[in-house]
């Protein structure tokens, strides 16, 4: 019988590679082993020194008996124990012990040399049936100790045990060691990863996927969700939904309101549940962890573990990363927050430039509008969109050091009124040198009124900012489009007939091309159709992409 297929003792079962160790280094001693468990049954015998040994070993009353009776001594007092068997040969055992735990008791035996001669062995020979003379002839040639060696012998074996057994243990530690290793490196680059991909202006929805599509990947489950709560009644929670499971959105937000919210509630605390049959269409088992944050609150869900069971390592690594989520989704609520603040006061600055004249009322939203449009079709990637979008809107602000009898007078200016209308682009541009989060589209405001052919203001530069000179024919267009006080909106064809003849001199003529591409006459529409809350929306959008 091997170790592996002794069933009596799962725990030996685990050092069979050790004792297979054990009984090569007996033999070198000239000694024989066998392997008992704690319940005294023997799980592993002794193998024959030639054909005496073997004789005896096969007879009822021979070496098992005996080795099985020193191994009980062992396992009833804990201790080393030691014997003689009646035909000369000597018996002793040591305790097994793993981390102070008896397992069971190693027998080893020899014979020895000096009791070979004795009466008790021609009895023991009779009593067995056994040839006298070819049992002593065998047993004296394999031979190689006496009697007064086997304490020795003893103590040697024992020292053996110990140090086989501190090396498997050892070797059990850092195989132990070297898993939580590696799990410890997938879930700390999981960390890392995700912790790289928290950006403020990132849409939570976005990031929620990618984490859960990254933490699927340690978790080694079918499916992960997340449910976070909006912090208004009237906004529906965002669902977020990974992997493969047959559920959709919806449900997935029926089974965490219907089951697993009221679990956690409960048992404050993240919970297993390994027997959920009936919870949620295909749902064997599932892990759960809450996302505490300010206000609503929210899930994370994982789905049938691929193999096994949820455990308490999945919930930490969760927990782990619903805390990651919550911080994340807190903050990106924060940061809206400060965008709607930041944008309220924008917008009531544009407002305030716009009531000075109302003939140029919305003027800066079209403007906006236009721009953002232009930006997009030659190609700028999101952020520089935005920065367009947010020099349109406030390309005017300087306006507001402009006196307004100049901006409402319906004749012609004189030369000092224009030069008063000339210094607005450079008002507007230290007004918002401040505003840090504003430093990219001040070059748009003091510059959108340069042109390429040096004719332009405040500076007369040749070399116009690319976002000065979108937001230059996003003005243009509109004033153009608009009435004023000193004339009324131009017609469509005549305006885009000026755009075109001033292409290459007042505006870029790449961009003219690209902007009469656009279909100019829908753009003017819309342009006319848009209000202002809806503008509002928007410009938040784009700033927390």
């Amino acid at each position: 019988m091997t170790l592996a297929e002794a069933t009596t003792s799962p725990s030996l079962a685990s050092l069979e590679a050790i004792f297979r160790d054990l009984h090569e280094r007996l033999d070198v001693l000239g000694l024989r082993g066998s392997i008992w468990d704690a319940r005294g049954q023997c799980v592993q015998r002794a193998s024959a020194a030639g054909a005496a040994c073997a004789a005896l070993l096969n007879r009822a009353q021979g070496c098992p008996v005996w080795q099985g009776r020193v191994a009980g001594e062992v396992l009833d007092s804990g201790a080393p124990a030691r014997a003689q068997t009646p035909w000369g040969c000597c018996v002793f055992g040591l305790p097994l012990r793993r981390r102070r735990r008896l397992l069971g008791a190693v027998v080893a035996c020899c014979p020895a040399v000096d009791r070979l001669d004795e009466e008790n062995l021609a009895r023991a020979c009779d009593e067995l049936e056994l040839d006298r003379t070819a049992v002593l002839g065998a047993l004296r040639g394999g031979a190689r100790h006496r009697a007064d060696a086997v304490e020795d012998l003893q103590r040697v074996v024992e020292w053996m045990l110990e140090g086989t057994l501190a090396l498997e243990t050892a070797q059990g530690e850092i195989n132990t060691l070297s898993a939580n290793l590696a799990t410890s490196y997938e879930e700390l680059s999981l960390l890392y990863s995700i912790s790289r991909s928290m950006r403020v202006t990132q849409q939570p929805e976005p990031f929620l996927r990618g984490t859960c599509e990254e933490l699927l990947q340690v978790l080694n489950a079918d499916a992960l969700g997340v449910v976070v709560r909006a912090r208004r009644a009237a906004q529906p929670p965002l669902t977020v939904l990974e992997g493969t499971t047959s559920l959709d959105r919806d449900a997935l937000r029926r089974f965490v309101e219907r089951e697993v919210e009221p679990r956690l509630a409960r048992a404050k605390r993240p919970v297993v549940e390994n027997d959920a049959n009936g919870a949620a269409e295909s749902v064997r088992n599932y892990a759960a962890v809450p996302l505490e944050m300010d206000g609503a609150g929210g899930v994370l869900v994982a789905m049938n573990k691929c193999a096994g069971d949820f455990d308490s390592v999945d919930l930490k690594l969760m927990s782990s990363i619903g805390n990651q989520a919550a911080v994340f989704v807190t903050n990106s609520r924060l940061y809206a927050d400060m965008q709607d603040l930041l944008m309220g006061v924008l917008h009531a600055l544009t407002a305030t430039i716009d009531a000075k004249d109302p003939y140029t009322c919305g003027h800066s939203q079209r403007v906006a509008t236009l721009s953002r449009m232009l930006a997009q079709a030659i190609g700028l990637d999101a952020q520089q969109v935005q920065q367009v979008y947010l020099a349109g809107l406030l390309h005017d602000i300087g306006k507001i050091g402009v006196p307004e009898a100049t901006l409402r007078k319906a004749g012609r200016l004189t030369e000092a009124e224009f030069e008063d209308i000339k210094r607005h682009p450079v008002i507007g541009a230290k007004i918002l040198s401040g505003i840090r989060q504003l430093e990219g589209v001040t070059v748009g405001i003091l510059a959108h009124h340069e042109r390429l052919d040096g004719r332009g203001y405040p500076q007369g530069v040749t070399e116009v900012p690319q976002m000065a000179r979108i937001i230059g024919l996003a003005d243009s267009f509109d004033a153009m489009t608009s009435d004023r006080t000193y004339r009324a909106a131009l017609p469509l064809p005549a305006v885009l007939a000026e755009i075109r003849t001033n292409a290459g001199t007042q505006f870029d003529p790449e961009l003219v091309e690209v902007f009469l591409a656009m279909d100019p006459g829908a753009i003017l529409d819309e342009m006319r159709s848009a209000h202002s809350q809806t503008l509002a929306l928007d410009i938040r959008k784009e700033l927390s992409r």
